[in-house]
């Protein structure tokens, strides 16, 4: 029978101590009692005072259940009874289960003593040596060995009150939570059963196979896997170290989010940025928002609005004003990608790289250091510093190694297409030269010395000076242009005259246009009105400059001039003819002040009247222009 079902029964008797025991036992749903009452009267004349005796069955009102228990024991104490419980002990109040080897009841209050276990509903596990249980506020403390256990969590402490009506753990003398291989420990803690949530405080500590993490303070979901941390924090792993002061960690998916102040070290490399997130799957960073990384170790440095680099692979990529800088390079451009593994780069977007002594930029560029073999497309700027010049092309292919480089098509004019473009200043103005083909290199790796070879269509513009030819080459070694002849004979124009010769020597001194040789089939014409024209023909001819404008001219082999004579007012008054193996001429302003012929000199002046109005033209006689570029557009 229940002891429920038993009703109260009083007596009036003289004694100091009564001791009652029940045994309980259960078999085929059936509940069988056995009393033995023993009153013994230790003290048979010490006390004549009236005492109640308790009653025998367990108050219906009462809110902790006994359900088993090998020995009942009643005490009195004062005006309460207390009760206790030894042997096997199980007592339920709602759905929580309480176990342990001895309990003792007085009113709202258990002392729970020995296997102390409190189960809720097979959802969460407490054990401990011993326990204080109030059934009203339904609050447990716990002390010894204590483990609270909530699926694969664990929780290890020595002293725990346990809120079991709002599911809340609270310890202040430390705890570890361990789920498999990962464990946290920490001073305080605050566990939230229902919200799943635990809360760390001082000292926390955590550890894993992979990594080990130190914080004040930080929140941990034991269904999601997820860690927020709430205060500075350092996580360690075998090769680097991660700093922040705010962020999660999913610790399942290996995935982890900084989003106050986040930094990372790795074997002498440095990163910070607003926002960090780290994949642990692919071992990749992504560094958001004024993204840095500093190695200065290998003498890198990178920067740009967002960051993602793997540290496995050795990639880099940046987006947004990216910038990357190592010991030989400075690179800029929306989109960067370094693979440092294989020392190789791609720019996407409009990019620009500093490789002393040359800079280029373009909108697409890809560079192979193993290889030294680079390509650069779309709107192309390549500077040579060291020769002062500047390349303009849609396709440049180079090579670092050899310093070779092709230059092909071009930006043209005002969005018009065009081809391969070189321009340098000379006396404060700028030359500009166009070709089908543009190829810059160094014959010499042990030298500064860079050639420039243009191929196909020729064509230079300066304010002061035109040229077009087949082909051309430059050296920096001497700063002479070659202008050849393949089909069309080279032409160079300054101001009102024209230079021609089967091949022309142009020389830079200082910037300035020093001195031409046209060689071969040489001829000077020069017109001030287009009608009559003045020329100077030879097998080979120099011309010397000063401020731009010829001086001198030295004309060599079977030396022809014919020259129009003006007076004081600038009118002709007539031609001069003369043949000689030499001869030197002198200019100012312009025109010709003296001559001084060579070896036998033969010629005859006539007045205008006997020359007539056509003019006089030597044999090979041209006056070339439609070749002549007059302006920038006139290179495309």
């Amino acid at each position: 029978m229940d002891i429920s079902d038993q009703r109260p029964r009083q007596s009036q008797v003289k004694l100091n101590h009564i001791t009652l025991f029940y045994y309980f036992s259960t078999y085929r749903k059936q509940t069988c009692f056995y009393l033995t009452l023993f009153v013994a009267v230790l003290l048979p004349a010490l006390s004549e005072a009236q005492v109640t005796v308790a009653p025998l069955q367990q108050d219906s009102t009462q809110k902790l259940k006994i359900e088993t228990a090998l020995v009942v024991e009643y005490f009195i104490k004062g005006e309460r009874t207390l009760q206790k419980l030894s042997g096997n002990v199980r007592m339920r109040q709602e759905n929580t289960l309480v176990y342990c080897d001895t309990a003792i009841l007085d009113q709202d209050n258990a002392t729970l003593k020995g296997g102390v276990v409190i189960e809720q509903a097979d959802s969460v596990k407490v054990f401990a040596d011993s326990a204080l249980y109030n059934t009203d506020t339904k609050i447990s403390h716990l002390f010894g060995n204590v483990v609270l256990v909530n699926g694969v969590q664990e929780l290890f402490t020595n002293r725990l009150r346990y809120d079991l009506g709002n599911k809340i753990a609270t310890y202040h003398t430390g705890a570890t939570l361990t789920n498999g291989q990962s464990q946290l420990t920490s001073t305080h803690g605050y566990y939230y059963v229902n919200e799943k949530e635990i809360f760390f405080k001082g000292d926390v500590l955590g550890t894993d196979p992979d990594f080990t993490m130190r914080t004040d303070t930080m929140a941990f979901n034991t269904e999601t896997q997820t860690v927020r941390f709430l205060a500075p924090t350092l996580i360690s792993q075998q090769k680097s170290r991660i700093y922040t002061e705010g962020g999660f960690y999913d610790i399942e998916n290996d995935f982890a989010e900084f989003d106050l102040n986040p930094q990372y070290e790795k074997e002498g490399q440095r990163g910070k940025s607003r926002k960090m997130r780290y994949f642990g799957t692919t071992k990749e960073y992504m560094l958001e928002g004024d993204a840095y990384i500093d190695d200065p170790e290998k003498g890198r440095q990178t920067q740009a609005d967002v960051i993602r680099y793997n540290t496995d692979t050795e990639k880099t990529t940046l987006k947004g004003n990216a910038h990357f800088q190592d010991s030989t390079r400075d690179i800029r451009g929306a989109e960067i990608h370094v693979d440092s593994r294989n020392k190789a780069y791609q720019i996407t977007g409009r990019g620009r790289v500093i490789d002393p002594p040359n800079i280029i930029e373009a909108d697409s560029l890809d560079f192979n250091d193993v290889l030294g073999a680079g390509l650069a497309l779309g709107s192309v700027v390549w500077i040579d510093t060291a020769s002062d010049f500047t390349i303009l092309a849609h396709r440049m292919d180079y090579n670092k190694k050899t310093e070779f480089l092709n230059a092909f098509g071009g930006m043209g004019l005002n969005g018009a297409s065009g081809r391969p473009l070189m321009k340098s200043l000379i006396e404060r103005d700028t030359l500009f030269m166009s070709a089908d083909t543009l190829t810059s290199y160094k014959p010499d790796s042990a030298s500064d010395t860079r050639l420039l070879l243009a191929h196909r269509d020729v064509r230079i513009f300066k304010s002061d000076l035109q040229a077009a030819c087949d082909s051309l080459s430059f050296s920096s070694a001497d700063s002479i242009f070659w202008f050849y002849k393949i089909r069309d004979i080279p032409v160079i124009w300054s101001d009102t005259s024209q230079f021609s010769g089967d091949t022309i020597r142009m020389l830079l001194k200082n910037k300035k246009l020093d001195r031409i040789w046209l060689l071969q089939n040489a001829l000077v014409i020069n017109s001030e009105d287009g009608l009559l024209f003045n020329q100077i023909k030879g097998r080979t001819t120099t011309a010397f400059f000063r401020d731009d404008e010829v001086r001198e001219m030295l004309v060599e082999g079977n030396a022809q001039a014919v020259y129009y004579a003006l007076d004081d007012q600038r009118a002709y008054i007539g031609l001069n003819e003369t043949q000689c193996s030499e001869m030197r001429l002198y200019f100012g302003n312009n025109q010709v002040e003296s001559i001084k012929f060579y070896n036998q000199p033969t010629g005859s002046f006539g007045p205008m009247k006997k020359a007539g109005t056509d003019t006089k033209k030597l044999e090979g006689f041209f006056w070339e222009q439609v070749r002549r570029p007059r302006r920038l557009a006139d290179l495309f």
